[in-house]
């Protein structure tokens, strides 16, 4: 027998690894359009398996490991059962072409990877684990097979996953006591009258887990069951007697082979060497980052004295980024912070020499695009960061309610104070506010908006800094969202962060809640700024790579700051006019679901999908269209409207489904309603909306906690909640002010078509005079169907709708679809060639860009996944028209609040939602603030076509609409 011991004594332990099941498990858990190369290959497999495994490693310590594979071909079950599997779909292409990486990855990573011609890797697990017992190893089986459970002993334990992978049962002797009612050596049994379904194993009919272990525990063994067939009797004991030779080849095939020549002893799988001249490039052709390097080799080494230096190099190359541990100097006074400042920071006139060029960069928005993107885009950074600084707050937030916690300034040389803001008393604060002031023009923050929020709860303000590292992450990869600076470090840096649970350490107040010293919290966040020390080197490089620094100083930091005044004064809700509407809409819900229930027979869960199919195509016999991916009918909003429809000869059903719809569409407006109410802060009664500057990839904005895009603005009941919205006290009226067309306007100017440039300055009904050309019709004989259709094809082109998309937009055949797409392009043909040009370009470059600059990567353009392929490729058509739209709203944003200031108005942004900005209008201001907001939008940036923008005036949002 092997010594079942390690060098240094330890007992040993094996961990067999089902490698197919954990490869498939990855693939199907993972998206691929998220983790595919460059080059088109999908790793979301290969990432997700390498991961998982590192975890489970970390956590069960294995001194030794083996991964089994399948073979291609058939094996000895299907000789005797030849229908054996005969079910499975064949594996998707995207995975298949991912497990040869799998296993060159284990082999760069030293781990000992099996497979066996003519054998499963079921029987390769059975083998290995009865090798490690033999050796008095414990021995762990990682397996989503539940014919693993035969291999469970004493010495051996099966690892199956739950329904989320990190849940991994311990299926123990008892543990299968405990599930099955049996033991493990009998579960081949029970699983042979059971069947199998996923392998196509027949079982015996009506007999389930339950009977089989009763049967087994009254009569031993299978062969006692299947003799005591006419005893058992009834329907299951007949059944059992007629399917005694199924079951009994049920039992051949699920037994696994354990005693397999393999040609290697549990010595040989021993690991903790890793190859790293096979691990670099199979890093480099997945294209994993840092982070992800990092995770692994650290989770597949197991050797104490290994050399983690090695495994910096490898996971980060030769730029590895080395953390360095801020010096934390002890700064108590007004005058200390001066001398502090003077010795460490930027010399002052060179800060004000700075300020005063990125203000002046920031103060001249451009209106011509050759001159913006010739100038501003081109600008660089790097002259301005040589001698920088970081400041860096936390605070909390809660509905418009901020609290700054702490800060800290750290220098280039490492130097750094920390303060918590019981500390800063009146004098440390106009000593930090004259800091800012005096040095801002080289001052690195993460997250400018936040900082204006906290710092501002303490009366500082704090003027436009150098450079954003939160913006500029977002910049420089905008599908990446890190939650916070320890995020963003692990993902640009390749820096392995262990989050340090905040004010857990040290002892406990009297209260009993944890409680921080000064010290620990000092260091944590100083260690914060100086993840914010090293982005900044790192995001400068790449933003200045890209030319993006003109977008970051004339777009992003500007609006950080207009949003930072909106989420600060909120909006102005009648929170009377809000509960009369949820009273309302829970009047209409429960009304609709008494008909809903009076129409079914019974009171069916009107949110259950399951209960809905059984009502609809079972119980009222309505023909089922379309299957969700886990094979049930589908029961959406779009399904039950079609069914609506087909249903009128069917009256029983017909008032279902409309009572249903009504019931959805009520249940979710009372929801809106519910939480808008939630969200009102009690001390001002106004919503303090967060506004996502850093989430949306086409460079949107989004709005959170609540989120106020959700309200309906295309039916009448959903309109009427905009009617709680309201003005504030010491304002009169509310104006709306949007862009009408703004994305096929720009859509006109990218292309430099001039049919489409002439139909806007046509001066008539754009969508009218559209259907006119394309149709080549007098304008006066266009269809109202003709001109719905064709505006809708123009927002589909601007969306990036396919033509299926279209078709089911317009409710008409795709092959109809392609004819009005084919006239359309006809019509505007530089249209057609600027959007051919959009997906040819971005499948050359790997990105698309807007007017702008800012750029979205799409390396599903050369996925061989079609749908993933389909998918980058709307993408690609969007992302420039509606990220140039986003650019367009915040500089309108930026200009119409810059020029409300500069005429002394009090009238202020209460909201932007879409295409719109809502205004809080004071006394006497209305014209004056209706001309400069609307000049400001029609302004922001010149086009090839003017910006049109709708105003209206009213005493709440609804009536102010237009």
């Amino acid at each position: 027998m092997e010594e079942a011991k390690t060098q240094n004594g330890a007992s040993g332990k094996l961990l067999v690894v089902d490698g197919h099941s954990l490869a498939f498990r990855a693939f199907y858990a993972l998206p691929v359009e998220s983790f595919t190369t460059t080059t088109g290959q999908p790793t979301n497999a290969v990432w997700g398996f390498a991961t998982m495994l590192a975890d489970i490693i970390a956590k069960e310590k294995p001194t030794h490991m083996g991964v089994a594979f399948d073979v291609k071909g058939g094996t000895f079950r299907n000789k005797l059962m030849p229908d054996y599997k005969g079910t499975r779909e064949a594996a998707p292409e995207d995975l298949l072409s991912q497990l040869p990486l799998v296993e060159d990855l284990l082999e760069g990573l030293g781990i000992t990877y099996i497979v066996k011609p003519g054998y499963e890797g079921d029987d390769v697990i059975g083998t290995l684990a009865t090798m490690g017992e033999a050796a008095g190893f414990d021995t762990l089986v990682l397996s989503g097979d539940r014919d693993a459970f035969q291999l469970v002993s004493d010495k051996v334990t099966v690892l199956y996953p739950g329904h989320h992978f990190k849940n991994l049962k311990h299926m123990t002797p008892q543990a299968i006591v405990d599930k099955y009612k049996v033991t493990p050596s009998q579960y081949p049994d029970l699983a042979a009258m059971r069947g199998e379904g996923a392998d196509n194993i027949p079982g015996v009919p009506g007999v389930g887990d339950g009977f089989a272990a009763k049967w087994i525990n009254t009569y031993g063994s299978l062969e006692n069951i299947l003799d005591h067939a006419e005893e058992i009797g009834g329907k299951k004991g007949q059944a059992l007697a007629e399917c005694r030779d199924q079951v009994m080849l049920n039992r051949k095939v699920n037994a696994l082979v354990r005693d397999l020549d393999l040609g290697v002893t549990v010595k040989d799988l021993a690991f903790g060497t890793i190859h790293t001249d096979k691990v670099v490039p199979i890093f480099d052709k997945l294209q994993f980052s840092p982070t992800t390097r990092k995770k692994i080799l650290r989770g597949f080494n197991t050797v104490e004295d290994y050399d983690y230096s090695s495994a910096s190099a490898v996971a980060g190359g030769e730029d590895q980024v080395v953390f360095k541990e801020p010096v934390a100097d002890m700064v108590d006074d007004p005058k200390a912070l001066e001398e502090w400042a003077d010795k460490h920071l930027p010399d002052k006139e060179g800060s004000i020499r700075s300020a005063q060029q990125v203000n002046d960069m920031a103060d001249t928005l451009s209106r011509d695009v050759d001159t913006r993107q010739s100038a501003d885009r081109d600008t660089e950074c790097a002259e301005a960061m040589k001698d920088h600084w970081v400041l860096y707050a936390r605070g909390t937030s809660n509905h418009g309610d901020y609290n700054l916690q702490e800060l800290s300034i750290l220098s280039i040389d490492g130097h750094g104070i920390a303060f918590a803001a019981d500390d800063l008393d009146a004098g440390m604060v106009e000593a930090i506010q004259g800091l800012l002031d005096a040095r801002v023009g080289s001052c690195v923050v993460h997250g400018y908006k936040e900082h204006l929020h906290f710092l501002g709860s303490r009366n500082l303000h704090v003027p436009m800094p150098l450079f954003d590292t939160k913006l500029a992450g977002y910049l420089a990869e905008p599908d990446f969202h890190a939650d916070d600076v320890e995020g963003a470090a692990a993902h640009f840096l390749g820096i392995p962060i262990e989050k340090e649970p905040e004010a857990t350490q040290g002892s406990l107040s009297l209260d009993g809640s944890p409680e921080e010293d000064k010290e620990s919290r000092g260091s944590r966040i100083l260690r914060q700024a100086q993840y914010v020390m090293m982005l900044a080197d790192r995001l400068q490089s790449l933003i200045d790579e890209r030319h993006q620094y003109g977008l970051l100083r004339t777009i992003e930091l500007p609006t950080s700051r207009v949003l930072a005044d909106m989420e600060t004064e909120g909006a102005k809700v009648d929170d009377a006019r809000l509960k009369a509407m949820h009273d309302q809409f829970s009047a209409e819900a429960r009304q609709a679901q008494d008909i809903a229930w009076q129409r079914a027979g019974t009171q069916v869960n009107l949110q259950s999908p399951k209960q809905l199919q059984k009502v609809l195509f079972e119980d009222m016999g309505l023909a089922p269209s379309h299957r969700t991916k886990t094979g049930s009918y589908s029961t959406n909003v779009a399904v039950l409207q079609d069914l609506y429809i087909k249903s009128v000869n069917n009256e029983r059903a017909n008032d279902f489904l409309g009572a249903l719809l009504k019931h959805r569409e009520t249940n979710k407006l009372k929801q809106i309603v519910q939480t808008l109410r939630e969200a009102i802060n009690p001390h001002d009664g106004r919503l303090h909306t967060t506004y996502e500057q850093t989430v949306a990839a086409t460079g949107r904005l989004s709005s959170v906690d609540p989120n106020l895009q959700n309200i309906p603005n295309r039916d009448a009941r959903g309109r009427e909640i905009r009617s709680a919205f309201v003005p504030g006290e010491g304002y009169e009226a509310l104006l709306s002010s949007d862009y009408s067309q703004v994305e096929l306007r720009i859509m006109a100017d990218l292309s430099g078509d001039q049919a489409l440039i002439e139909a806007f300055k046509s001066g008539t009904d754009f969508h009218r005079y559209v259907a006119s050309l394309v149709y080549d019709i007098p304008m006066d004989e266009v269809s109202s169907d003709q001109r719905s259709h064709v505006k809708a094809m123009s927002y589909g082109l601007a969306y990036g709708l396919s033509t299926y998309g279209l078709a089911q937009q317009l409710k008409i055949s795709p092959a109809a679809a392609d004819v009005l797409k084919a006239k359309y392009f006809a019509t505007f043909g530089k249209v057609h060639e600027y959007l051919e040009s959009l997906v040819a370009d971005a499948r050359e470059k790997g990105y698309t860009e807007t007017m702008f600059g800012r750029r979205r990567y799409f390396p599903g353009l050369r996925s061989n996944r079609r749908p993933t392929r389909e998918a980058a490729e709307r993408g690609a058509l969007n992302a420039p028209i509606q990220g140039s739209a986003a650019d367009i709203m915040k500089i309108a944003m930026i200009k119409a609040s810059r020029a409300l200031d500069r005429e002394g108005l009090k009238s202020r942004i209460s909201l932007q939602i879409h295409d719109e900005l809502l205004v809080e209008i004071a006394p006497g201001e209305a014209g004056k603030a209706t001309k400069l907001v609307k000049d400001s939008m029609e302004h922001a940036v010149s086009l090839a076509v003017p910006l049109d923008v709708s105003t209206g005036i009213g005493q709440d949002w609804q009536l102010a609409a237009h």
